[in-house]
C-alpha cells in the first residue's frame, strides 16, 4: 500500500503488474477491493501496470464530511498526484460508476496524459437534472441518513429482488457496509456535480462505456459512444449496474483490446 497527499486528504492506493499505466477508480459506496474481488487485476496485470486508487471518502483513503472536498478538481488532483508519483506520464483510466465520472472528468480536462477511458456503469458525462437529484436524496440520501450503509443495503436487496445476490456479492456488501455514511452522502449531490465542457464530437480521448442491460435499458451508452470521435460501447445481456461493474470475464479481454489500439 503506498499514499499521496493533496490539499491535505491522504489517497491510498496500491500498484501490481507491469506494463503501461492503467488508474483504477472505483465506485460510490465501495473500494478498490471491488478491483480484486472480482477478478479485475488478476486478469489485468499482464500487460498493465495498475494504480489501484481509493478514492477520497472511500476505502483506506481520507474521508472529509463537507461536500466542497468532493469537487471534480480534487478529485482530477488526487488521480494526478498518484499518476506523478508513480512516474506515470501518460496513462489510461478505468472507473466504475461514480469512477467513471471522474475518469470522465479528468480525461476531459488533461487529454494531454489521458491515453484512454474505460468508463463502466457511467455513460453519460453531464450533471444530473434536478428532479434527479431530488429522487436520488429522497430514496439513497434518506436511507443513509437513517440507518446508515445497512439502510443503502437493504435498498440495493428491495430493488433488486430475487437478483440481489447476483447483482451485489457477499465482498461488495461487506465493502460497503465499512464505508462512511457521512462522507457519502458528502460525496453525491448537485453542489458536486459536474460535467465536461468539451461536446461530445469533439471528446479528445478515446472512451470504451459499459452498461448492463437492466441499468440501461434505453442502451444510451451506445448513443453516446455513437456521437464521440473514438467512442465504442459494450452492452451486458439480461445484468444490472452491480452485475455490470463486476463482469471481469467479460470485459477484460473487450477491454485490452481497446485499451491496446489506444496505446500503440
Amino acid at each position: 500500500m503506498a499514499e499521496v497527499v493533496n490539499d491535505g486528504v491522504r489517497i491510498s492506493y496500491d500498484v501490481r503488474g507491469s506494463g503501461r499505466p492503467l488508474v483504477l477508480l472505483n465506485g460510490w459506496g465501495c473500494d478498490r477491493t471491488w478491483w480484486d474481488e472480482a477478478g479485475f487485476t488478476r486478469l489485468l496485470e499482464p500487460g498493465f501496470r495498475l494504480l489501484n486508487i481509493d478514492l477520497r471518502g472511500h476505502g483506506q483513503s481520507d474521508k472529509p464530511h463537507q461536500p466542497s472536498a468532493y469537487r471534480a478538481e480534487h478529485h482530477m488532483k488526487d488521480v494526478l498526484a498518484v499518476a506523478d508519483a508513480e512516474g506515470a506520464d501518460r496513462f489510461a483510466i478505468w472507473g466504475l460508476s461514480y469512477g467513471g465520472w471522474v475518469g470522465w472528468l479528468t480525461a476531459d480536462s488533461m487529454p494531454g496524459r489521458v491515453a484512454a477511458l474505460v468508463s463502466s456503469g457511467y455513460w453519460s458525462p453531464f450533471p444530473g437534472s434536478e428532479q434527479e437529484w431530488r429522487e436520488f436524496d429522497a430514496t439513497v440520501g434518506e436511507a443513509l441518513r437513517r440507518h446508515g450503509t445497512r439502510g443503502l443495503i437493504d435498498l440495493y436487496r428491495e430493488a433488486d429482488g430475487d437478483a440481489y445476490e447476483r447483482e451485489y456479492p457477499p465482498w461488495a456488501e461487506a465493502a460497503t457496509l465499512r464505508a462512511d455514511p457521512q462522507a457519502l452522502l458528502a460525496a453525491e449531490g448537485p453542489e458536486v456535480d459536474q460535467g465536461i465542457t468539451t461536446p461530445l464530437d469533439r471528446f479528445p480521448v478515446p472512451v470504451l462505456l459499459t452498461a448492463g442491460e437492466r441499468e440501461d435499458e434505453q442502451d444510451q451508452a451506445r448513443a453516446i459512444a455513437s456521437q464521440l470521435p473514438q467512442g465504442q460501447s459494450i452492452r451486458l445481456s439480461a445484468m444490472g449496474h452491480g452485475a455490470a461493474c463486476a463482469a471481469s470475464e467479460l470485459l477484460v479481454p473487450q477491454a485490452r483490446a481497446f485499451l491496446d489500439r489506444c496505446f500503440n
